[in-house]
């Protein structure tokens, strides 16, 4: 967000963007003459460098609009271009914006009254129930839950307390991410060690030959994705329960 000063009823004015090289982007901006020159920069980032150019785009759109909504704001950008995101990407997205909203207090007092009106107007938004998502009664004992996402496949049964039970024959990610916790890593290297955790007949994949519990649905989905997620949303019920298993 680049934000500068303004005559009249405004608070300020900004323009929003978003950019993977921020400094590069704010060399563009000074080369245009299509934008004035502004006085702060707010920069906001994903810790895990996991957010797909969609999801970001629709950040972006969802700043600006409420920004614009607020009506104390001048703002630069043009008409909205909201992309179309899969339910559980929109929820990440909306989490990812509302918790945006409380960094701009710091920038200045008047972004800080601005958020503060922002986040009042959102209250009354029921673009997305959060509050739903969170509180869901999610782990049930009987079920199968599988998780598929960008080539990875496992599936997994609830075991004591929130632990999940990752079943033999997982398809995970070779591939190890910064962002990845290091309970997660040592896992990862101790199977290998035990050739528990082999090579798959794919380049960038492993196979895990053994059930291996881990310690949450989050924790299950970051040994699998190779990087941390928000695993509480990634594993879906499976088509099949565990009687049916032990029918077969």
């Amino acid at each position: 967000m680049l934000i500068a000063p303004v005559a009249g009823d405004h608070a300020f004015r900004v323009y929003v963007g978003q950019a993977q090289n921020v400094l590069q982007r704010l060399k563009k901006h000074e080369r245009s003459r299509e934008f004035p020159r502004y006085l702060q920069v707010a920069i906001i980032v994903s810790t895990d460098d996991q957010m797909r150019g969609d999801v970001a785009l629709y950040i972006e759109q969802r700043m600006i609009q409420a920004l614009v909504l607020s009506d104390m704001v001048m703002v630069e950008n043009r008409s909205l271009r909201f992309p179309t995101l899969h339910k559980d990407d929109h929820i990440v997205a909306e989490q990812f914006f509302r918790d945006a909203l409380l960094l701009l207090g710091p920038v200045e007092p008047m972004a800080a009254m601005v958020a503060a009106t922002i986040a009042s107007q959102e209250r009354r938004n029921t673009l997305v129930d959060l509050n739903a998502s969170r509180g869901r009664s999610f782990l049930q004992s009987n079920v199968i839950y599988e998780f598929r996402r960008d080539g990875c496949q496992a599936f997994a049964v609830h075991t004591d307390g929130r632990s999940m039970r990752v079943l033999a024959g997982a398809t995970i990610a070779d591939e190890e991410h910064c962002s990845l916790p290091a309970r997660c890593k040592q896992l990862r290297d101790r199977l290998r060690a035990a050739k528990s955790l082999v090579r798959g007949p794919e380049d960038g994949w492993l196979i895990l030959l053994t059930d291996v519990d881990l310690f949450s649905q989050t924790g299950a989905a970051d040994f699998v994705t190779g990087r941390r997620t928000l695993g509480t949303r990634l594993w879906k019920l499976a088509n099949f329960t565990l009687e049916d298993e032990a029918d077969v």
